[in-house]
């Protein structure tokens, strides 16, 4: 297959109804009526389709090419200086080419790829060095890997600002949530205290041309609660669509695509959908990606929500920590991470 632009890629964009694409000016400017009205609209998109498009979000979105140019810049260190950083047992740090999840973490066992084309960085919201959780090991509550600041400046505190502010939009964004589980607004208010927030900031270097065996990212599922992703310079991501076939998502300029986790679909009984998704390789310029992962806090018991449990549908799951639940998912996800690293060596 010859080398794919953006314009020439082989697979159809989804139409709005397959990739719902929703206004919430209005909601962010207070307008009488509009949560309920977006929290419909929400409802709608996870029961079909288990993403969403956000427009008019209120982001300021020189914050996010910062913390996209911040990625172009950690990428382009050199490989031992990335390698300082490489991800640790809380899952924070940098994991390099050859380590990604890969077909055998697929959620259909389609792809053909033994790793995906993509390196990362993840980190969580900083804390500091004499938090009682930092101080007592507790897992996935460990400080940040940065860079040093000398060989990549201004990186930290681009993506601490990016950090806070999509933060900020995931608490702002719960009573949409709740209303559109049809429990009360406030439902939220007693989780997320110490929220397990992270974001996976991933290059996906070009290959050249497009093949239908090679992924940047195998189909999966998200963890966690809700995942935003801001437009990305180049297409890539991927849903399945109700019928079976695989879609790009549509683009537009300064969006937000929003997605459900695993986690949102058992807190919904699963009404809403944690739908699989994909990323194909790159190909005639490197892409990069912000996943923002906003999940609950680590000791969180989730169960299904009342208003999803009837006697037709009574509750399907019972009460479970996050982080029980977020251990489990990475422990499935990564084993293949070590199987890659002992057939390389």
């Amino acid at each position: 297959m010859p080398s794919t632009t953006a314009s020439e890629r082989p697979y159809r964009t989804a139409t709005e109804d397959e990739f719902p694409i929703l206004d919430i000016g209005p909601f962010i400017a207070g307008e009488n009526g509009a949560l309920e009205d977006l929290a419909a609209q929400v409802r709608d998109a996870f029961e079909r389709v288990g993403f969403m498009m956000l427009v008019n979000h209120g982001l300021d979105w020189g914050t996010v090419d910062a913390a996209f140019a911040g990625s172009k810049q950690f990428h382009d260190l050199p490989n031992d200086e990335k390698m300082k950083l490489k991800v640790n047992t809380h899952q924070i740090g940098y994991v390099p080419m050859g380590l990604s999840l890969n077909k055998n973490h697929s959620v259909d066992g389609t792809e053909g790829l033994k790793s995906n084309a993509m390196e990362n960085l993840t980190y969580h919201q900083d804390r500091a060095p004499d938090d009682p959780k930092v101080v007592s090991g507790e897992r996935f509550r460990c400080l940040n890997q940065w860079p040093d600041s000398e060989k990549a400046p201004g990186f930290r505190e681009s993506q601490m600002v990016f950090h806070t502010m999509m933060a900020d939009l995931g608490y702002r964004m719960l009573p949409v949530y709740a209303r559109a589980l049809g429990m009360p607004a406030d439902y939220f208010s007693g989780y997320f205290r110490d929220p397990t927030i992270l974001v996976r900031m991933v290059k996906y270097p070009a290959i050249g041309a497009l093949r239908e065996d090679q992924f940047g990212s195998a189909s999966h599922t998200d963890a966690g609660f809700i995942t935003m992703l801001p437009q990305s310079n180049q297409p890539g991501l991927q849903i399945k669509s109700p019928d079976g076939e695989w879609v790009d998502h549509p683009r537009k300029e300064a969006s937000l695509i929003v997605n459900a986790g695993n986690m949102m679909r058992r807190w919904s009984n699963d009404r809403f959908l944690a739908s699989p998704h994909r990323v194909t390789a790159a190909t005639t310029e490197d892409r990069y990606s912000l996943a923002f992962f906003f999940n609950p806090d680590l000791d969180d018991i989730i169960s299904p929500v009342e208003s999803c449990c009837t006697a037709e549908h009574p509750g399907k799951y019972e009460p479970l920590r996050y982080g029980d639940f977020f251990a489990d998912y990475l422990a499935g996800a990564y084993a293949n991470q070590r199987r890659n690293a002992a057939a390389a060596e």
